[in-house]
């Protein structure tokens, strides 16, 4: 658990650390070989002074040995003792070529041992592998050995026993100066390694510092102040970054724009879509108090007209409300009425005098049908509408409602709308037939074409869009009746 909560340290703090480490083994180690090469150049001086020690006292002791004189060898040796006390000697001993021991003297306060090359063949044999000098560094004891020849006569060996523990004492206090003064200059060679890669390394840690202060949702460029030269690795990372920077903020700012400009598209659309749609029965509710002011005493028409701008008023208030429900019908909307037809037909005598058109007028629906009665109203309304314009004058403009039985037998309804324009061009063909999606770049006279989609997409309907052979256009829209139109909804 504790392993598991434990925080790395950082790719900044790591690499100075490493690199100072690496500097601090490397100085020891390299004076570990210094020093061996220390050991071994003492050692051979060491075997230098003692070959020209062992010529000294093999020229003095010559004579004595060839006469086999022992007192006068044992003098020899003695003297020489007394008078080389630079090289601390301890023992002497003479051998002759037959194995039997000659003189064994022994130096100012040493006592002699059964420790010598002659009683003791193992360090005989070392002196043999080590060309006649070999040392113990355990007791600080070396022996020297040397054979006397004369005239390619085996005359004796000389064995010399010397005391090395000041060279062993100069050499290990030799090894502790040069091993404090690597460690020190290794330290401060680790500590100026770690201040120059941590300053080396700085921009990375301000890279880093950015991109979590980035993640935090604080994006900022790198200051051109703090820059390193653009030629250096640095230099190029941190501007790489900041051009990552300012393509994101630029991204973000055309986001925001795009979004923006949606909002003012959408809330234009829906503003329009409304002014359209409330306007149609505000044309027609004018005409109706137009005829009430002229044949205001006539009963029949009084109340004819009354109930048109009641229908009227229901109309502007379903739009309102399909506009809030995002054009979908309310659970309680009403049911189609023959009436609701025949109001389009006054809403509309308007517009078909105003531009001297013919109206031929083909109503089949006698009774209440199954279907939203404000929606189905605004789809033909916007319908006849549309065919106005684009009539020219003297034309004539088509309107068929019938209910007939669809596929499966299931009861539609269906309104035609002719004209005798010059016919549908091919944008709007495809936005009725569902092949296009009306974008915010499109005429705003093409609103309608907008209502009529959206209304019959959500009533589970279908439009069908042609060009007649002699000129104009027609338009058929099926919509599903009762249980028919539930289904088409849900599908």
């Amino acid at each position: 658990m504790r392993a598991a909560c434990r925080l790395p340290w950082p790719l900044t703090a790591r690499v100075p650390i490493v690199a100072g480490a690496l500097i601090l083994a490397v100085a020891i180690a390299v004076s570990h070989v210094m020093m061996d090469v220390v050991a071994s150049q003492q050692e051979a001086g060491v075997r230098q002074i003692e070959a020209v020690y062992l010529d000294g006292i093999s020229t003095t002791i010559y004579p004595h040995v060839v006469a086999r004189n022992l007192a006068d060898t044992i003098e020899s040796l003695r003297r020489t003792m007394w008078f080389h006390q630079g090289m601390q000697e301890q023992r002497a001993i003479v051998r002759l070529p037959d194995g039997s021991l000659f003189a064994d003297v022994s130096g100012p306060d040493t006592n002699p041992s059964a420790d010598d090359p002659v009683h003791d063949p193992a360090l005989n044999n070392r002196l043999v592998r080590g060309h006649g000098f070999v040392f113990d560094e355990t007791t600080g004891t070396g022996w020297a050995s040397r054979a006397i020849i004369r005239d390619g006569k085996h005359i004796a060996d000389l064995y010399v026993a010397l005391e090395l523990r000041p060279l062993l004492k100069e050499r290990q206090a030799l090894r502790n100066q040069l091993l404090a003064a690597t460690v020190l200059a290794g330290l401060a060679a680790a500590a100026i390694g770690f201040m120059i890669v941590r300053r080396m390394v700085l921009p990375v840690r301000f890279l880093t510092d950015r991109l979590r202060r980035a993640q935090a949702g604080e994006l900022e460029p790198v200051p051109s102040e703090l820059l390193p030269p653009q030629s250096s690795e640095y230099g190029r990372l941190l501007r790489g970054y900041n051009g990552l920077v300012e393509a994101f903020l630029e991204r973000e700012a055309l986001a925001a724009r795009l979004a923006q400009r949606e909002r003012e598209s959408m809330l234009g659309r829906l503003a329009a879509t409304v002014a359209h749609e409330v306007r149609n029965p505000l044309g027609g509710m004018s005409t109706a108090l137009d005829t009430v002011r002229k044949f205001g005493d006539d009963r029949a028409v009084r109340v004819r007209a009354l109930d048109l701008i009641e229908r009227g008023l229901w109309s502007i208030r379903d739009v309102v409300g399909a506009v809030l429900a995002i054009n979908r019908m309310p659970p309680d909307a009403r049911r189609l009425l023959p009436a609701d037809l025949d109001d389009l037909r006054v809403l509309i005598q308007r517009e078909i005098a105003r531009r001297q058109l013919h109206l031929l007028w083909q109503s089949g629906v006698e009774s209440e049908v199954a279907v939203a009665a404000t929606e189905t109203r605004q789809v033909a309304l916007n319908l006849l509408l549309n065919a106005c314009e684009i009539s020219p004058p003297g034309g004539k403009i088509g309107f068929r409602a019938s209910i007939d039985d669809g596929c499966g037998g299931l009861r539609e309804l269906n309104i035609e709308v002719s004209d005798s324009g010059p016919g549908l061009p091919p944008d709007i063909m495809a936005t009725l037939s569902g092949d296009r999606v009306m974008g915010p770049h499109d005429p705003p006279h093409w609103i309608g074409l907008r209502v009529i989609c959206d209304l019959v997409q959500g009533l589970g309907g279908r439009i069908v869009a042609t060009t007649l052979e002699f000129g104009g256009s027609r338009i058929t829209v099926t919509l599903p009746i009762g249980d028919s139109a539930e289904h088409a909804r849900a599908a």
